[in-house]
């Protein structure tokens, strides 16, 4: 029985760009010690393999700002803290939970008049909160409440995935299953027969969708695409008859 060893590869000397694989030939690769040659594997193929699912989002993030200004920076700050409370309260009243507002930017910015060497006018006062909204459906009904509350940015809806392992983990199988049909196409066309696994590591992640929304005198209506999870792999192959 041929026994196994494990080389740490330092040259790659045959790149296929085509495929995002890469062909090693141990003979032309520099190791510490050269009769470690002996005996070891004599081709790996290391391929990268990509996968990814397209799933409904299940929760929405609507970033909310009220935006205060006033000559006298008490009356601004009293004034935008009232319209935040009342922000809130409409928010909580449409079933959204108080652990799901939070604040994300609060700011007092001086309004200066440059043509009078930087005079202050006055002062504006701006309190974002991020709202998460786990019903969908409801997204466009709660920027209209937001709004009417006091609202006057919008600034932002992203959708997402309450848990995105379920999604993650079948972007992780059909990345698996991509490097496996890419090294089977190299191993056939350099003749080295069957391959197994022998090294495998998860090397990237993302997900992330889209919103689109129109603003009617009525109503607002978001319209929102699915979102996409994506997994990369990079996966070491060597042949069973080594």
């Amino acid at each position: 029985m041929k026994k196994r060893c494990i080389l740490i590869v330092t040259t790659l000397v045959l790149s296929v760009a085509m495929l995002g694989a890469v062909i090693v030939n141990p003979q032309s690769v520099m190791v510490a010690n050269a009769t470690s040659l002996q005996n070891c594997i004599p081709f790996g193929i290391t391929v990268t393999g990509v996968g990814s699912i397209s799933v409904k989002p299940d929760v929405a993030t609507i970033s909310l700002s009220v935006e205060t200004e006033s000559k006298s920076i008490e009356v601004a700050q009293t004034e935008n803290s009232e319209i935040a409370q009342r922000l809130v309260e409409v928010l909580k009243g449409q079933g959204i939970s108080e652990s799901d507002i939070t604040t994300s930017w609060f700011n007092i910015f001086p309004l200066h008049d440059y043509n009078f060497g930087r005079r202050v006018l006055g002062y504006r006062v701006s309190n974002q909160l991020n709202v998460r909204v786990r019903d969908i459906s409801a997204v466009g009904k709660v920027i209209d409440l937001a709004t009417k509350a006091g609202a006057n940015i919008v600034s932002g809806i992203q959708f997402g995935l309450e848990d995105n392992s379920p999604a993650y983990n079948e972007a992780l199988t059909r990345a698996v299953y991509s490097a496996k049909q890419k090294a089977t196409l190299l191993s056939k066309a350099a003749g080295l027969g069957e391959l197994e696994i022998v090294a495998i590591k998860e090397t990237y992640f993302n997900h992330f969708g889209f919103a689109r929304y129109d603003a009617f005198v009525c109503s607002t209506t978001i319209m929102h695409n699915d979102i996409k999870v994506s997994a990369t792999v990079e996966v070491v192959f060597a042949p069973t008859n080594r």
